[in-house]
């Protein structure tokens, strides 16, 4: 049986304890152990976890420590602390489930990718999007060419945050927490599913294809906050495609994100509740609806099947997503500062005891702009402030420092 260790139980890491709960209930897994600084003994997580016998620590290494026999740990903590927990327990001789984003710098991916080499171990990142149905049926469509040559991909999301969002953790909305960079924000965090598969499919399938060798971005905030809530990024890979990515955390709802495919023979539209639609210039179309699943489990019975030694493609190892890093780090680079949106562009107002914060007409702007494959400044929209392409050419080191207006320079 599968042994399992957990590095993080709250936050985002319940969800990892809910799903090691449902795989030990299956006889998938045992846990063994879990870590985390501070826990609630009463929680019925915890109580679970401890009735399943694994043993609590509050120090992560002494739980690695002391368990040798774990296949694998899972890393849900907050982003700052996901390079150095991860190289502690590639150092030391595990398999290691990594939550998103896996790194917030490209010398912090690449210092796990060289541990992940040296150890010979496994290294996943929690990217579960990728396992519907309908983006598999996507991937496997791209390779088989039933689109063509892909030119163009055009990524959008569009999601509410109040300010409870940005209370409920120090780091929230920070560039940088406790001397280390976290640059979170709708990019690197909860859209950063979406950006992910964006190069993905970009590379018809094959997350190394589409390296970024030229990112522009315009970086926006309307909430109190230091990263970005709204971003509009053009990004052309080294295999002639060109990504256009936008987000926002203002918006008045929660859209769908989707993602649409050009290729030579058609298009198509990958839609974020497993939907699929196919149109190709041939005049025929295909459509696809696929249930609902459990995608987070998906990858995490995905990921043991590879440890189990199952021929599995592994679409988000830590290899695969240093474009993803790339990207997020040419975009601040471009981008240099994010923007300040004033408040006569906005819509602030009291919401469940929290404040909403909404950009005026912005679904209509990122929908406009996609559809013309423009950044918002190429629209004219009044707010908008153009920035300048990035080369990420012999691009290692992201270096960019926070001012005391919660700006960023070079």
């Amino acid at each position: 049986m599968i042994k399992v260790g957990l590095i993080g139980i709250n936050g985002f890491g319940r969800v990892h304890v809910e799903n090691v709960l449902k795989l030990a209930a299956k006889g998938m897994v045992k846990c063994v152990a879990f870590a985390d600084i501070k826990v609630d003994r009463q929680d019925e997580q915890y109580q679970q976890l401890i009735a399943l016998g694994a043993k609590h620590y509050t120090d992560y290494n002494e739980m690695l420590d002391n368990h040798k026999e774990l296949d694998f740990v899972t890393i849900a903590t907050p982003i700052h602390l996901h390079k150095p927990m991860a190289i502690d327990a590639l150092n030391k001789g595990f398999n290691v489930f990594l939550e998103k984003p896996p790194a917030v710098t490209i010398q912090d991916i690449d210092e796990i990718i060289e541990a992940a080499n040296k150890s010979g171990k496994l290294c996943e990142v929690g990217f579960q999007t990728i396992t519907g149905k309908a983006f598999r049926t996507l991937v496997k469509k791209l390779r088989d060419g039933q689109l063509g040559s892909v030119g163009k991909v055009v990524g959008v999301g569009m999601w509410k945050r109040t300010q409870a969002y940005y209370e409920r953790t120090p780091w929230a909305g920070k560039l940088i927490h406790h001397g280390s960079y976290v640059l979170d924000g709708s990019i690197t965090n909860p859209l950063a599913h979406l950006l992910h598969n964006c190069l993905i499919v970009a590379g018809s399938g094959d997350a190394d294809a589409a390296v970024p060798k030229k990112v522009q971005a315009e970086l926006y905030k309307a909430h109190p906050i230091e990263g970005e809530d709204t971003s509009c990024i053009r990004i052309k890979t080294a295999n002639n495609v060109e990504i256009m990515f936008y987000t926002t955390l203002c918006h008045t709802g929660q859209d769908i994100p989707y993602i649409k495919i050009y290729g030579s023979n058609g298009q198509a539209v990958w839609h974020y509740n497993n939907i699929l639609e196919f149109e190709y210039k041939d005049g025929g179309r295909e459509n696809y609806e696929f249930e609902e699943e459990d995608l987070f489990l998906n990858k995490l019975i995905e990921f043991i099947e590879a440890l189990q030694g199952k021929e599995m493609e592994l679409n988000s190892s830590i290899h695969k997503c240093k474009n993803f890093v790339l990207v997020c780090n040419g975009a601040y680079e471009s981008s240099r500062e994010t923007i300040n949106i004033s408040d006569e562009y906005l819509i602030i107002k009291p919401e469940d005891n929290t404040i909403a914060t909404n950009i005026k007409n912005i679904d209509k702007i990122i929908e406009e702009a996609a559809k013309q494959g423009k950044l918002f400044s190429e629209l004219s929209i009044e707010w908008a402030v153009s920035t300048r392409p990035f080369s990420m050419e012999g691009y290692n080191s992201f270096q960019l420092l926070k001012t005391t207006n919660g700006g960023l320079y070079g």
